[in-house]
């Protein structure tokens, strides 16, 4: 309780500091602050400047950083009373808002900065994808449109509508926004990846040269490497595929399908029974609702001959599989 208390007058401390120091300074100063110190600086500011709009709308970033979107909307709103034509503002509130599941008040947050500015992109984005979340895909095509009559090179915008006809089923014209986000954004990891993914779909080769880009622009993207794991395991290319379930593991030992996955070569392809019962062990450690391991670790049990560990396993995958299925 001491030390906590300290912390706290080390931060309003602070503020006495900062206000002799940079812009910049202060900037730097503040960022290395833990949340609790955050909240604790800006308090003490707030009673020097009771009206400093600016201060209410960085408290209620913490706020919101913090999960707590009760005192997040109360801050940004009086950030909002104090200062009404700031647009950032409103794209927090708006945030803010569909993070308590009020898409009616976020949409009201967004269209209130599109009046102050009609050229705001961020907030026509944030529509987008508020939008889509919602599945108004109608009305997400309404807010890129807004975008690209803005800004015809918005690589974001063509991202977003290449979502769109993914999830509508026009991959062909998904395919071609992807394909524009990259043109208009060289190191685009997602829309690299999501090529990947459509062309793995059609088990077209060009998804390994999509995921090895996306791989490039970021090493550590776990999602793409088990995607092209599996992409060369369906295509027959064992060790390759072994090789990337190991990068994604050496990452993330507790990503489950690919330790399911290299459960299952040991299984299907190697025979090795022990190494593969190791694996499926590891999965359901790992997530217990892991239908699928059961019934492969059922099938490795009747191999090792250990037939009760199998009905169990069995029963096991047969009380868990229609809890997903069905869903």
């Amino acid at each position: 309780m001491i030390k906590k208390t300290i912390k706290i007058f080390l931060a309003i401390f602070l503020f006495v500091f900062v206000v002799s120091c940079s812009n910049k300074e202060q900037k730097n100063d503040f960022n290395k602050l833990s949340n609790e110190e955050k909240i604790a600086y800006l308090d003490a500011r707030i009673k020097q400047e009771p009206k400093n709009a600016e201060l209410y709308y960085q408290r209620a970033k913490v706020f919101q950083v913090i999960g707590n979107t009760k005192e997040a909307l109360f801050n940004i709103r009086k950030a909002i009373e104090f200062n009404k034509k700031k647009t950032d503002y409103y794209l927090l509130e708006a945030d803010i808002f569909f993070e308590r599941g009020e898409t009616s008040m976020s949409f009201d947050a967004l269209n209130q900065a599109i009046k102050i500015d009609k050229k705001n992109i961020d907030a026509y984005l944030k529509m987008v994808e508020i939008s889509i979340d919602l599945q108004d895909y109608n009305r997400g095509m309404e807010s890129i449109k807004n975008v690209l009559d803005i800004d015809k090179v918005n690589a974001r915008a063509y991202f977003m509508r290449g979502w769109i006809f993914k999830e509508t089923g026009d991959t062909l014209r998904a395919v071609e926004d992807y394909k524009k986000a990259i043109e208009y954004k060289s190191d685009y990891e997602y829309a690299f990846e999501e090529l990947g993914n459509l062309y793995a779909i059609k088990g077209d080769g060009l998804a390994v040269d999509y995921y090895k880009s996306t791989i490039n622009i970021n090493p550590k993207n776990i999602n793409a490497m088990y995607n092209l794991g599996l992409f060369y395991q369906e295509h027959g290319s064992i060790q390759q595929a072994l090789d990337m379930y190991k990068r994604v593991l050496d990452i993330s030992p507790s990503y489950t399908n690919a330790i399911y996955a290299v459960g299952y070569i040991n299984f299907e392809e190697k025979q090795d029974y022990n190494t593969a019962l190791d694996c499926f062990n590891k999965a359901i450690k790992s997530d217990t609702t892991y239908y699928e391991a059961y019934q492969a670790r059922a099938k490795v049990y009747e191999k090792l001959g250990q037939h009760n560990q199998a009905q169990q396993d069995m029963e096991k995958y047969t009380e868990l599989k229609p809890k997903y299925t069905q869903q």
